[in-house]
C-alpha cells in the first residue's frame, strides 16, 4: 500500500504508512528532530526506561520495551526517537486512535491521533523540550490534510506533561479511565 491509498477498514492511510522512515524536522525549530524508530535504537530506549523519572509514569520497563518494538511493525502507530541536534533524548509515537479497541468504544472524530513520549535524558528536563517535540509532532499531523483530532492522556499527577501539552496548545476535556488508569483527556481539534 502506497502513501496515498486509504487504509481499506477506515479510509485513511494509516499513520505509519504517512509517517514511517521519516525524518520531521522543520524551519520553525530546527535544532531538533523526530528519526523514525529502529530495532537498533531499542538498547537506548531500554536505558531510559529504567530511570526513575521515566518509569514513574510509563511503567514496567520490560514489558515497555517490548510494547514499543511491538511498534516497530504495528500499522497504527509510528515510534520515533527525539533528538536534539543529532544527540537522542527521548522517546515518542504516534498513533492512529480510531482502530483502537479501547478508543474505538468513545465518539472521536474518524480522524483522530494520539501521541504519548517521555524524554529520557535528565538534562533536558525543565528546558520546554518536552512542549517542543510536541509543536513539531503537531505542526506535521495537522498538516495531513485528514487529521480532525489530536488526543494526549497524561496521569492526572503529571503536572509536567500537562503543562507541556497546555503549552502547545492542548485543552483539557476532563478525566478518563484508560487501560493503563487514570487520566486527563487533552485534545486539539482542527478548526472548520
Amino acid at each position: 500500500m502506497s502513501d496515498d491509498r486509504p487504509d481499506p477498514a477506515t479510509g485513511l492511510a494509516s499513520v505509519a504508512l504517512k509517517l514511517a522512515d521519516e525524518h520531521i524536522g522543520d524551519v520553525v525549530d530546527p535544532s531538533i528532530s523526530l528519526n523514525a524508530l529502529r530495532l537498533e535504537d531499542l538498547p537506548i530506549i531500554a536505558r531510559w526506561l529504567d530511570r526513575p523519572h521515566v518509569m514513574r509514569w510509563w511503567g514496567d520497563p520490560e514489558e515497555e520495551l517490548s510494547q514499543i518494538a511491538a511498534h516497530l511493525v504495528e500499522p497504527n502507530i509510528a515510534p520515533f526517537l527525539a533528538c536534539e541536534g543529532s544527540r537522542p533524548i527521548g522517546y515518542m509515537h504516534v498513533y492512529h486512535a480510531n482502530p483502537d479497541a479501547f478508543w474505538a468504544a468513545h465518539e472521536l472524530p474518524q480522524q483522530t491521533f494520539g501521541i504519548d513520549l517521555f524524554l529520557g535524558e535528565t538534562d533536558v528536563i525543565g528546558r520546554g523540550m518536552g512542549t517542543r517535540l510536541i509543536k513539531l509532532i503537531l505542526r506535521r499531523l495537522l498538516a495531513l490534510p485528514e487529521t480532525a483530532r489530536i488526543q494526549v492522556d497524561p496521569a492526572p499527577a503529571n503536572a509536567a506533561a500537562i503543562r507541556a501539552y497546555e503549552k502547545a496548545g492542548f485543552q483539557r476535556r476532563g478525566p478518563i479511565d484508560t487501560p493503563d488508569g487514570a487520566a486527563l483527556y487533552m485534545t486539539i481539534d482542527r478548526e472548520g
